[in-house]
């Protein structure tokens, strides 16, 4: 079972930021050879357009300690379900901006801040998936 809690785009980013994750990201998506995103089990869905947006970590490949070392914060965003494999756009930075670029000005960042959309968090007892602490 999964909590869900209803909020504006605007509204949920700032929810997010303020909550902390004891295991934030738990799932591996490749890009390629040199790039994995590290996203998190948690995620936002906005019914309107049908999409998903998660948050995750951009890890490159550190030749020197012969591993994934985390570089910087994105955005990963799904059309369909969310098989880790088929994201359909990453960006670096939240999830208004993020969904701004994506839609390439067809919706305006005042209409976008408002949109409807659901914080969607695994249960506790779910194995592998983050849980928030909410202090």
């Amino acid at each position: 079972m999964k909590n869900k809690t209803k909020y504006r785009l605007g509204e949920v980013e700032e929810v997010v930021s303020e909550m902390e994750f004891e295991d934030r990201c738990d799932e591996i998506v490749e890009v390629d050879d040199d790039m994995q995103l590290l996203i998190s089990g948690w995620y936002v869905f906005i019914p309107s357009l049908s999409l998903y947006l998660r948050a995750g970590v951009a890890c490159v490949f550190d030749e020197e300690a012969g591993m994934y070392m985390p570089d910087f914060d994105v955005t990963v965003l799904y059309e369909e379900e969310l098989d880790t494999e088929q994201w359909i756009y990453y960006e670096q930075d939240g999830f208004v901006v993020t969904l701004g670029n994506w839609l390439n000005g067809r919706l305006p960042i005042s209409n976008i801040e408002t949109l409807e959309c659901h914080l969607v968090m695994p249960d506790e007892d779910e194995p592998g998936r983050a849980v928030p602490d909410r202090k």
